[in-house]
């Protein structure tokens, strides 16, 4: 254990999928100019983890912690004076209802749900803790998540306007070198377009796989397979056709732009 001490016809389309940088989505990389902070870089970082049978500062020398294992290391609050409101949401990815400790934190798990990449992800994962002017310093990340080929990520979610303030700014400074120190991402997340978060939220409530008859699927993929586009798609189709493709719009197999309001003229390519 590493436990220490305690395309197709017309413009071509932007995947529909969890591309991230692309549509419109706000979001940090870590190796970006605008992060540098001009204090000294701090020495001695040190990751807590909770898991079912452990909880402390993990040593690193056996290798880092298995995602699946990781539990929250707090729960979500919230009180008269807060500028959030938790949330416990479903997540398709772990397919259990998780806690958030925001909306904004729920828009950020819409659009990972959808990313056919992810396979793990951890509300609250870890706490990190440098030295720091002769203080310790610590952070909560808001999420963690892993891909299929095991490739970490830590993210924090902000408003755009506490994402840009200096107490925040050099916090994600520490977070992202102290993610890089043991080969993990670490991204800043803050928010989606309107358009972008409405598509989602209407999608989201097809993301579960209708009940039905199997040749459906095929033919509609079929239909857009050349290109389409939506209103054609939908048609006069029965309840149980519509609702196969709007769930394949969630999935990815028929590709929309997002960034783009949905309606009967949308280009439409699985």
């Amino acid at each position: 254990m590493g436990w220490g001490a305690p395309a197709a016809t017309g413009t071509p389309l932007n995947d529909s999928r969890c591309t991230l940088e692309s549509e419109g989505i706000a979001l940090r990389d870590s190796s970006g100019d605008d992060w540098r902070w001009s204090a000294p870089r701090p020495t001695g970082t040190a990751w807590t983890f909770r898991t079912a049978g452990n909880a402390g500062v993990w040593s690193w020398d056996d290798g880092a912690p298995d995602p699946r294992l990781l539990l929250p290391v707090r729960r979500p609050r919230s009180g008269a004076l807060s500028r959030h409101i938790p949330v416990r949401a479903f997540s398709m990815t772990t397919g259990a209802h998780i806690a958030l400790e925001s909306g904004l934190e729920h828009d950020l798990l819409r659009l990972l749900d959808r990313d056919g990449d992810a396979s793990w992800l951890v509300p609250q994962p870890c706490r990190v803790e440098w030295p720091l002017d002769g203080r310790t310093k610590g952070h909560v990340p808001d999420l963690l998540t892993a891909d299929r080929a095991g490739a970490v990520t830590v993210w924090d979610v902000k408003s755009p306007d506490r994402a840009h303030s200096p107490a925040f700014a050099a916090v994600a400074e520490l977070s992202s070198d102290a993610c890089r120190e043991v080969g993990w991402a670490y991204r800043v997340f803050t928010g989606l377009t309107p358009v972008h978060r409405h598509n989602l939220l209407w999608l989201h409530g097809h993301r579960h796989n209708p009940a039905g008859n199997p040749h459906l699927e095929a033919e509609v993929l079929q239909e857009c397979a050349s290109g389409a586009v939506l209103g054609a798609v939908l048609g006069a189709s029965s309840p149980e056709r519509r609702a196969v493709v709007w769930h394949h719009v969630w999935t990815g197999k028929i590709r929309v732009d997002l960034s783009q309001p949905l309606t009967a003229a949308t280009l439409v390519v699985a």
